[in-house]
């Protein structure tokens, strides 16, 4: 069980006003008075978005919703098992900063417009005397193909070395707070949340074969038998199959030794749905998959963002270190005139 956010407060099972005998809802157990609200998919309650201190310009990127409660495992699925507890999950947001709406299909902004806005925003960050972005974007447009527009991102600024000023790239680069934040996010990702979700797909797919196996042990030599009997009187025969939901997709035993332990009528078997027809649990490994990819999908997109925030930062220092060291071949090459002492002095 996880700990729930400082400004949410202990959980209530209230559900209507004592006074009025209104229904109350949220963490403030107060009435819908139609403010903004989300609905919970772990516990069926409604959440204002201010409450949950969350703005109202997200409203359309929620995926999928789990409050405080369900989040922290006193409600919802969590609180029925020790398993892994559920995390709100959002739609990719388009990537130009001031825009709130979802990306569109295969993009990663929500119009073409908002596309063009942000590209042109990035050319913006990284001009330079050498690079100017209006000259650059003509270039890009009056190229042609992909291999001339790549040909000019290669000719980019040249990379600072410690070999060239160690001082200088050790005080710019090596102590830069940006970079090393950025760069600390990409391990994260590429070392932890990944690897994660990998495992978890990994399981999933095992317990969903071994499910498959049960299903088949159980019911296949049954549904043969019916069959045939269908056939002769020409009716459709529905497969048979257990639900098989579990919190946690940990394979319990091996395939004959549950089947030697599974009985109809019983509903749970080493803490797996056994029902037949199931509607609490519908389709739980489809949906489970789906959220994975997406997570899968939501960290690819947040690599892509870091390399680029990163090549963007690297292009900002090498140019500030190229710059400083220029101002310093100029000045040791100046003439030393009193004149220009006294003006370096003073710089």
């Amino acid at each position: 069980m996880n700990e729930l956010p400082e400004w949410c407060p202990p959980y209530s099972s209230q559900k209507r006003d004592i006074s009025t005998n209104e229904e109350v809802y949220c963490i403030c157990k107060k009435p819908d008075g139609g403010e903004l609200m989300v609905g919970c998919d772990g516990c069926d309650d409604w959440f204002h978005f201010s409450c949950l201190k969350i703005s109202s310009n997200y409203k359309e990127l929620v995926f999928s919703f789990f409050c405080p409660y369900c989040q922290a495992g006193i409600t919802g699925p969590g609180s029925l098992s020790s398993g892994n507890l559920p995390k709100t999950i959002w739609k990719r947001k388009c990537r130009l900063h001031s825009c709130y709406k979802p990306c569109s299909e295969n993009s990663k902004y929500c119009s073409e417009q908002h596309a063009e806005e942000y590209i042109g925003g990035v050319l913006r960050r990284v001009e330079s005397k050498e690079r100017n972005s209006v000259s650059l974007t003509r270039q890009m447009l009056e190229a042609g193909d992909l291999s001339k527009i790549q040909l000019l991102g290669k000719q980019g600024i040249p990379p600072a070395t410690r070999e060239q000023n160690s001082d200088l790239y050790d005080s710019l680069i090596g102590r830069d707070k940006k970079l090393k934040e950025l760069r600390e996010e990409q391990e994260i990702i590429a070392k932890k949340e990944m690897p994660r979700i990998e495992q978890e797909m990994k399981a999933l797919k095992e317990y969903s074969e071994w499910l498959k196996a049960v299903n088949s042990r159980l019911f296949d030599s049954v549904e043969e038998a019916v069959s045939r009997k269908s056939q002769k009187k020409k009716k459709a025969l529905k497969r048979k199959s257990i639900c098989g939901y579990r919190s946690q997709l940990t394979i319990p035993c091996s395939v004959e030794d549950f089947s030697a332990q599974f009985q109809e009528d019983v509903e749970e078997l080493h803490d797996i749905c056994c029902r037949m027809r199931c509607s609490r649990h519908q389709d739980w490994a489809g949906t489970m998959q789906d959220a994975l990819q997406f997570q899968i999908e939501s960290f690819e997109t947040s690599s892509q963002r870091l390399a680029l925030l990163v090549k963007i930062r690297e292009d900002q220092l090498n140019s500030q270190f190229h710059e400083q060291m220029q101002r310093t071949a100029d000045l040791q090459h100046a003439p030393r005139t009193e004149e220009r002492v006294q003006v370096a002095q003073l710089t």
